[in-house]
């Protein structure tokens, strides 16, 4: 004799059987995505890139609530830094608030992050606690991240007090990133004082040049067209800022690209050169080319290589479209010096920046596409 359940007893059996299964699965699964988060620290690189790799790939939702955990409870800070690192990566709702308990947090790693984080999310409201942070901080490599950050609410009349001010005080290397954030905020207000540093004799005067270059104020151009060229390397940042300006763009991109390839180039000449073009490139598709044709050139290869990742960590979007609208040869040419380039950076943040804009790309374009394809590609090539 065959004992059959009612149907309806079999299927609470099946639901009560699922009640019981599905809770440790999840818990499994919980538990290896907290293990994937504790080796973002490993010393052994392969493993923490893994680790990283499977943390992106889980559930946004799960991976959130495991990285927001981590940066405020593990017990090893370089696992806070690269978990929040990770978590920039998603749009998740909690992170202004997450980020704005963080802004005095002792791991300068992580302070760091969070001023990239409000330069690309500029909070108005936070103003007077970013301005009271420029009072008080002090770490080299965080910083230059608070002045963009700070930079970023210029439309505030207090801020722009303050970083005027701060382009005439302390260390050229605080100086020099001062004057950088103004020129890309587009700080027309800054403009005054920005000419009044192509007086200065040195890199100070390259940096000014430059931010005129990207504010975009035409008259910054009579002072510009008067700076000294001489030695070879003085004429390079002149040579970018006339061409964002839009004296003879092209001629100056040439000018650049024969100055950086000549046989006879010092080292200051090619590593100048290359960083005027690079300053160009991020709106110029042909300066992005001639950095692409630099890479090929030996004595020069490793100045362009850096000079094109930087472009890209600086704006993933602008690079992506560039690699998407251009011939296939293109890709393959580029997408390893990219690899080449971030491999050498140590530049974790703007790095997850890029993969982010990346997977927003392959998600936003059609499936089988050819966009999604160069998405995928990039992904996998890039180690993401």
């Amino acid at each position: 004799m065959t004992f059959r359940l009612p149907r309806a007893a079999l299927f609470l059996l099946v639901a009560l059987v699922s009640f019981v299964v599905a809770p440790r699965e999840l818990l499994a699964q919980t538990a290896d995505l907290r293990a994937s988060v504790a080796r973002l620290a490993d010393l052994d690189y392969a493993t923490r890139t893994t680790a990283a790799r499977q943390v992106r790939r889980a559930p946004a939702p799960d991976a959130v609530i495991a990285l927001s955990a981590a940066v405020r409870t593990s017990p090893d800070q370089f696992v806070r830094y690269r978990a929040l690192v990770l978590l920039t990566g998603f749009e998740a709702r909690g992170t202004p608030a997450l980020m704005q308990s963080l802004m005095a947090d002792r791991n300068d790693r992580v302070r760091e992050v969070v001023y990239r984080w409000y330069e690309l999310h500029p909070d108005p409201a936070l103003a007077g606690s970013l301005l009271a942070s420029l009072e008080t901080e002090q770490a080299e490599f965080v910083r230059p991240a608070l002045v963009r950050a700070v930079a970023a609410l210029g439309d505030d009349p207090a801020v722009q007090r303050a970083l005027v001010a701060e382009t005439g005080r302390g260390l050229d290397f605080f100086r020099s990133a001062v004057i950088e954030a103004l020129g890309r905020a587009r700080a027309r207000w800054a403009v005054p004082a920005l000419t009044a540093m192509l007086q200065i004799d040195g890199p100070l005067r390259d940096y000014a040049a430059i931010a005129l270059g990207r504010i975009r104020d035409g008259e910054a151009l009579p002072a510009i067209q008067a700076l000294p060229t001489t030695p070879p390397e003085a004429a390079m940042a002149p040579l970018a800022a006339r061409c964002l300006l839009g004296d003879d763009c092209p001629a100056r991109i040439a000018a650049l690209t024969e100055a950086v390839s000549s046989r006879l180039a010092k080292a200051d000449t090619v590593r100048a050169g290359v960083t005027a073009l690079s300053a160009v490139a991020l709106e110029s598709d042909a300066a992005l080319e001639a950095l692409v044709t630099l890479a090929s050139i030996g004595a020069v290869r490793d100045e362009a290589v850096a000079g094109l990742g930087g472009v890209a960590l600086r704006d993933p979007q602008w690079l992506l479209e560039w690699l998407d609208n251009g011939p296939a040869d293109r890709r393959d040419t580029v997408i390893p010096l990219l690899r080449e380039a971030f491999d050498r950076f140590e530049e974790d943040f703007a790095e997850e920046q890029f993969y982010a804009a990346a997977r927003a790309s392959y998600w936003k374009a059609a499936e089988g596409s050819g966009t999604r394809t160069l998405m995928a590609t990039i992904i996998d090539k890039l180690d993401f």
